[in-house]
């Protein structure tokens, strides 16, 4: 585990949802000589080894999360902020096993609307 790896996971964990241009714009501070490439190379990494979960919100780059239990993603389209809503999704993958026969593994659900920043700012 490289100090730039300990880095990526501490500033993901602290942003909750981070892209990684923006992932890179912070670690850039702590180590300069740190490339796109190197941070692009060790999300990956740790996305293939199942520490990282990819978000994929719609007209946004994807974003990063350390991996959690299953919940819903909230995304703004205005400011691309992401939240996570804990509501258990057990129902939803049951029925959906049911009606499909698939056996599902892993669910993904961003839901798109206003955060209610972007509301009060709007108003």
């Amino acid at each position: 585990m490289t100090p730039q790896r300990t880095a990526i996971l501490n500033e993901i964990k602290r942003a909750g949802h981070i892209d990684v241009d923006h992932l890179f714009e912070i670690l850039r501070s702590s180590f300069p000589s740190i490339s796109l490439a190197t941070v692009y190379k060790n999300v990956n990494h740790m996305y293939e080894t199942g520490i990282l979960e990819v978000i994929k919100v719609p007209k946004h780059k994807l974003q990063y999360e350390l991996m959690k239990e299953p919940h819903i993603h909230l995304a703004c389209d205005q400011c691309g902020s992401v939240t996570d809503m804990h509501k258990c999704l057990d129902e939803l993958i049951d029925s959906a096993e049911t009606k499909s026969g698939f056996s599902l593994h892993h669910s993904s659900v961003v839901l798109n609307g206003t955060c209610p920043s972007c509301q009060l700012t709007s108003a």
